[in-house]
């Protein structure tokens, strides 16, 4: 796994070491949608005898073709209309969800303790936590989401394709998966890396052979960023207004400062016992150089969800299940436990 690892921690360095691009076309929502299914696009399907383009969705046209293809979806993966594709999904793609949970066991925060699994689960928990971890330096955060979100578009593509699911049931399924990659993600630099990652992690979890496929969806990844390539030639998507991400149950609301809000930036975060007066997780988000006199002004500081500060800043989602009384400062190298002048933990 280490030179898998390495393989990829190459790969980005050709990446950032690459001249700027210049002239990237603007797009719209729609054409962003399609195109995060870059890799899975590239896989051809019975049925689908043609690459299918990112310019719009594509249908069969030709009634054979679009029966071939409807009993493939259904000999593969189950799927005969939008609820069984929902289960194919869930069951198949869940690899991005499971690695925020590997997190929290990584910065010392986890959301569980081991003794509420059973003995087998936990091993088995334990086993796909220690193939993931290697990546994590990687990708801290970022984790997998890109390679689930390119595979479940690209597998809606497919079954919209097939007359499956309506048009109208693509663009409702993938909302949320755009959503997840605007806030994960800043540019198909960063986007292809987590692919890569995830392809590499689904492989060897399922004991194929991770190599060869690694090395096809890093000439797959190097032909869409090349310039003429559908991600080389198109900039990352930016709406108007920000597109808020359920990245945690906005149920959970928190304190910030109006700066954490107004920047997207937060430096400092503690956890207290919770409040009595509205659904409190315990949280407190600073900016981290705010004066006393500006965080006693009651109207400075916020009630606001921990989903909303999730979506500003993604690394506070692996620290939601820190005991109260702990203290995390963002150093260069990203959230350490807060210490006072003498060294010791707070």
């Amino acid at each position: 796994m280490n030179k898998t690892v390495y393989e990829i921690s190459q790969f980005r360095k050709g990446l950032e070491n690459r001249p700027a691009a210049k002239g990237l076309h603007p797009i719209d929502r729609e054409t962003f949608t399609l195109l995060l299914s870059g890799i899975s696009t590239c896989r051809k399907m019975p049925g689908i005898p043609a690459h299918m383009g990112y310019e719009a969705l594509y249908h069969c046209g030709e009634e054979g073709s679009e029966k071939e293809g409807r009993e493939y979806l259904r000999a593969v993966y189950g799927i005969q209309g939008r609820k069984s594709l929902e289960k194919a999904l869930l069951e198949k793609f869940s690899d991005g969800e499971r690695y925020g949970y590997f997190m929290t066991f990584w910065v010392g925060a986890p959301m569980f303790h081991p003794r509420s699994l059973e003995p087998d689960d936990w091993s088995w928990f334990l086993e796909c936590m220690d193939l993931a971890k290697p990546f994590y330096p990687l990708l801290k955060e970022k984790g997998f989401y890109a390679w689930g979100i390119n595979e479940k578009i690209g597998l809606c593509r497919k079954a919209a394709a097939c007359g499956v699911i309506s048009d109208q049931d693509f663009w409702e399924l993938a909302d949320p998966w755009v959503r997840q990659a605007q806030a994960f993600y800043r540019s198909w630099e960063e986007y292809a890396v987590s692919c890569l990652c995830g392809s590499a992690y689904v492989m060897r979890q399922e004991g194929s052979k991770m190599a060869d496929f690694l090395h096809l969806n890093m000439e797959l990844v190097g032909q869409l960023l090349a310039e003429g390539g559908a991600w080389g030639d198109n900039g990352w998507y930016v709406p108007k207004e920000r597109e808020w991400a359920d990245l945690q149950d906005p149920r959970q609301q928190c304190l910030a400062t109006r700066k954490v809000l107004e920047g997207g930036q937060v430096g400092y975060m503690y956890r207290e016992e919770p409040a009595d007066d509205f659904p409190d997780c315990g949280w407190r988000f600073f900016v981290g150089d705010e004066p006393e006199e500006y965080i006693t002004q009651p109207d400075n500081v916020v009630i606001c969800s921990f989903n909303e500060i999730a979506n500003l800043d993604p690394t506070v989602l692996a620290y939601f299940y820190a005991g109260y009384g702990r203290e995390f400062e963002k150093g260069e190298d990203g959230w350490r436990e807060a210490t006072q002048e003498n060294g010791q933990q707070v």
